[in-house]
């Protein structure tokens, strides 16, 4: 078991995929940090990293990755998605079903091997993003206490680790489920931009357990709010209740996944 997920990490790792988006997203930042950096310079009060960036509220609140809270669990569920779909793609998935007593160990290979492989990638996109921020400000003169907030800021980014192990196995699940990346993927970019963005605002009721916006106040250690137009902006659970209903979210999308793919037919 130790070597098929080795050999599968290993697989995932070299997918261009796997490379091209963190790669994209590194530059995106950087592109961003230098373009903050010259706005910054028109201000005459310069973003404080610490007060303005870090934002540190008295019960853990954090604010530094709160780009990270939305990008990271596109990022991640794309590479779990297409994981799988890579295999429907070139055919190698109807070799695959032909492990028939071993198709759930393949599974959880992939899954185990993947989802740490995210969460380094993860927690390393999001603690670049961190370091691009203290750079600018360390130009501008505005890091002072930077090295009094790193805990939390580290926390934050383990936070975003976890986020990104749990979307990717989301998608890998959803993939499993549906035999397609490409409907897994677009349904779930369609779910973000206009369910959970437009309709979720008029059902509160169903906003507060969406993943994406439980995602984010997981990373950013915040209280879910009844939100929405007709919300009356209480809390309704705390980061932690956020982090386990995503783990729900998580377990459920597996196991589904696992179950149809280990009675999938070969054909």
């Amino acid at each position: 078991m130790l070597n098929l997920t080795i050999a599968e990490t290993i697989r995932l790792l070299s997918r261009r995929m796997t490379r091209f988006f963190p790669l994209a997203l590194a530059v995106l930042m950087i592109i961003g940090g230098v373009i903050a950096f010259f706005v910054v310079q028109i201000e005459d009060d310069p973003l404080s990293f610490v007060d303005d960036i870090v934002a540190l509220g008295p019960n853990g609140e954090i604010s530094v990755l709160g780009p990270m809270g939305f990008l990271i669990p596109i990022m991640a569920f794309v590479i779990g998605a297409s994981y799988f779909g890579a295999d429907e793609k070139t055919g190698m998935i109807e070799n695959l079903l032909t492990w028939e007593p071993r198709r759930l160990r393949l599974v959880a290979a992939r899954a185990i091997g993947g989802s740490l492989s995210v969460f380094v990638i993860a927690a390393l996109l999001s603690a670049f993003l961190v370091v691009v921020l203290l750079v600018l400000t360390t130009i501008l003169d505005s890091a002072d206490g930077a090295s009094e907030v790193l805990g939390e800021v580290a926390l934050a980014v383990i936070r975003s680790g976890i986020i990104g192990s749990f979307f990717f196995l989301i998608g890998f699940g959803l993939t499993l489920l549906s035999n397609s990346s490409i409907a897994s993927i677009v349904g779930f970019l369609i779910y973000v931009f206009i369910i959970e963005s437009i309709f979720s605002g008029f059902v509160h009721e169903i906003s507060v357990w969406v993943p994406m916006t439980n995602a984010a106040a997981f990373v950013d250690n915040t209280q879910v709010v009844n939100g929405g137009l007709r919300g009356d902006l209480s809390d309704h659970h705390g980061p932690g209740a956020a982090g386990l209903l995503l783990a729900v979210w998580t377990i459920v999308a597996v196991a589904v996944g696992s179950f149809r793919f280990a009675r999938r037919d070969i054909s």
